[in-house]
């Protein structure tokens, strides 16, 4: 994996599409912790754009066509600083929008008609600062790229073309430099072999950035990573080292492996699945109820939660997403919006199957960087894993005592076959499909804990450029709730139906008494660690002091005009008077001056303007602020 830094050579735009609030027109890409960034797509199409104007034989090859089946060899992701992982660390405690202030600010411009600014056209930008807050060097970005080893030298080549970035890039803004830096190709990745008959492999992958997993609109993410995306990934990545066989067929196209759904997660490998119908909130309380063990108490209206991922402490959670805006390019370019998952967080599967062809599937998955999802060549998908195991693909089981409780939830969408090409997606159909067609549902309780909720399956063939036909789905999260009429034998999971390959059709079976009566309340998917200290921070509070210190030098000179509003002040003075406070070493060398010499209105100033409250080291930055707010008022006079 190679890897591209662009150095700033001036301020930059790179716009996100959207304003903020009514105060910025035009804003810049930054994350949710407030560093701003250079997007993959963005990068991209500049690099595009750069490989056009040196004449590039091999655009087609490093960056796709558009409208082919077959993309381009290049994976870009975006342009971040290049300790960000250590920055985002840091400032999980702190305010996103003080971060952004360290890296941006805001500049006026207005268009201008007859030599004098046109009516309505005042507008507000946001900008990336040209020099870093850290060292006062010019601003880095860093991107990881992926590129057919062929056409590294004129990748390269490119890269030194491309010499601006962003909006507004004939104003003066975006000037680069940027340059490719060669890294080393994926490597061989060995690994101990099991020798059972099915194996699991059990992993985590953290998004390193962006994701966009198409959901039941196109504008919108799904909230967990589709098995299918997995299987896309890696059947690409088997058909770089092996023919299109019999043996792929066996193991992509058939039901001999299943590539499940990746649930939110944290950096632990905390297990969730789809939030039951049997967990619900109750207005005005805190926390989440099990309406099963609440079906007794007073009657209280207990909602069903609609979505979500829980354990079985009833803990809730739910993933991160974020609004992106895009402009489409071409005749009639659109802007348009999409939401995504964002960056930094966990999701967790598992991926099982024949032994045989698991041995095959795991070097591919541990042996280089994912791209899964929309735009996966550019700005989302890049995925790392951050957990991986490889075990024996048990069967656990576990024993229900006669007039237990027991709860099956789907913990995917399911597809039961009704024999004439459809789906069947009545109870009796699921009852049958475990083999408790002879059980009863459980109604002892006064709540309705039994229900099953349904969605409509879609999707797309790029292969074919065909939609796929809709089906009706038992959706993840429908609940069934039994009472054992005898001793019984149970597994903890459980896949029927079809697709199981594509991540459809698992079953949990879970022992009511293990669900909590009540949670506490709800958590985050992030994880609570971070640090309280650090050059970040340094700064944050450093430029906190130093609004702190403007503001109450306006105030000082706003309220003491009689101090310089006298004849004998004059701008000359006070700039001999700036002169004294930038050579005094120290507040009490300031003070020796001020008393022994003939400067009495100097001396009143430093006196009632308290500037002994800052003799550290910040007395001449606030001295210096309001002696030059008085010179400025005595120029207007």
């Amino acid at each position: 994996m190679g890897k591209i830094f662009i150095t700033l050579k001036s301020d930059l735009c790179s716009a996100s599409g959207d304003g903020f609030s009514s105060i910025i027109d035009t804003d810049v890409c930054y994350d949710k912790y407030g560093f701003p960034y250079i997007g993959g797509r963005r990068l991209k199409g500049c690099l595009r754009a750069a490989a056009e104007l040196i004449g590039s034989p091999y655009i087609d090859e490093i960056f796709g066509k558009s409208g082919s089946s077959n993309r381009g060899s290049l994976f870009i992701s975006d342009a971040r600083l290049p300790d960000i992982e250590e920055l985002h660390a840091e400032a999980k405690c702190l305010d996103s929008e003080n971060v952004l202030g360290l890296f941006t600010y805001i500049r006026a411009s207005t268009a201008i008609e007859n030599d004098t600014a046109k009516y309505n056209s005042l507008r507000f930008t946001r900008v990336i600062k040209h020099y870093s807050p850290f060292d006062g060097n010019e601003l880095v970005f860093c991107a990881n790229v992926e590129i057919n080893k062929d056409y590294e030298p004129e990748f390269s080549d490119i890269c030194k073309a491309l010499r601006n970035i962003g909006y507004k890039r004939n104003r003066g803004y975006g000037a680069v430099k940027c340059e490719y830096v060669h890294g080393t190709g994926k490597a061989a990745t060995a690994f101990e072999s099991v020798s059972k008959d099915e194996l699991e492999i059990r992993y985590t992958l953290r998004l390193d950035s962006n994701l966009m997993i198409p959901g039941q609109t196109s504008d919108e993410t799904s909230d967990h990573i589709l098995g299918t995306a997995m299987l896309g990934f890696l059947a690409g990545e088997y058909l770089k080292l092996y023919p299109a066989d019999s043996e792929f067929e066996e193991i992509f196209l058939k039901n001999n492996v299943r590539f499940s759904n990746l649930i939110i997660s944290d950096r632990a490998g905390t297990e969730y699945f789809p939030v039951p119908t049997i967990v619900g909130k109750i207005k005005g309380e805190s926390g989440y109820f099990n309406i099963l063990e609440s079906g007794n108490e007073e009657e209280r209206i207990i909602k069903p939660l609609k979505k979500g991922y829980c354990s079985t402490d009833l803990s809730v959670v739910s993933p991160l997403t974020e609004t992106i805006y895009h402009h489409s390019t071409g005749k009639e370019g659109t802007l348009y919006t999409q939401t995504c998952l964002c960056s930094d967080q966990y999701f967790r599967g598992s991926i099982s199957g024949k032994a045989e062809f698991i041995h095959k599937l795991y070097p591919l998955l541990v042996s280089g960087s994912i791209h899964i999802g929309r735009s996966k060549s550019a700005q989302y998908s890049s995925c790392s894993l951050h957990d991986i195991s490889l075990n024996e693909a048990k069967r656990n089981e576990f024993v229900i005592n006669p007039d237990k409780t027991f709860i099956v939830i789907a913990a995917s969408d399911i597809l039961l076959p009704d024999g004439e090409g459809g789906y069947n997606i009545s109870v009796d159909a699921f009852k049958k499909s475990l083999g408790l067609e002879s059980l009863k549902l459980d109604k002892d309780c006064k709540r309705k804990c039994s229900a099953l909720r349904y969605r409509t399956i879609a999707g797309y063939n790029t292969m074919w450029n065909l939609k796929k036909p809709n089906a009706r789905a038992i959706a993840a999260g429908s609940t069934l709730v039994f009472k054992a009429e005898k001793e019984m034998s149970l597994s903890e999971v459980m896949y029927i139906g079809a697709k199981q390959n594509e991540g459809f059709g698992k079953v949990m079976i879970i022992a009511a008494d293990r669900f909590r009566k009540r949670s506490c309340s709800s958590i985050s998917s992030e994880l609570s660690e971070s640090s309280n200290s650090g050059s970040l921070t340094e700064l944050i509070e450093k430029n906190k002091k130093s609004e702190s210190i403007r503001m109450k030098a306006i105030r000082f000179v706003e309220n003491n005009i009689g101090l310089y509003s006298k004849k004998e002040v004059t701008p000359s003075q006070v700039g001999r008077w700036m002169m004294i406070v930038k050579q005094s070493d120290s507040y009490e060398e300031l003070l020796k001056v001020v008393n022994s010499g003939k400067i009495d209105n100097f001396k009143e100033i430093v006196v009632k303007a308290g500037a002994e409250e800052y003799s550290g080291d910040s007395w001449p930055e606030y001295l210096l602020l309001i002696l030059r707010l008085i010179k400025y008022a005595k120029r207007g006079e």
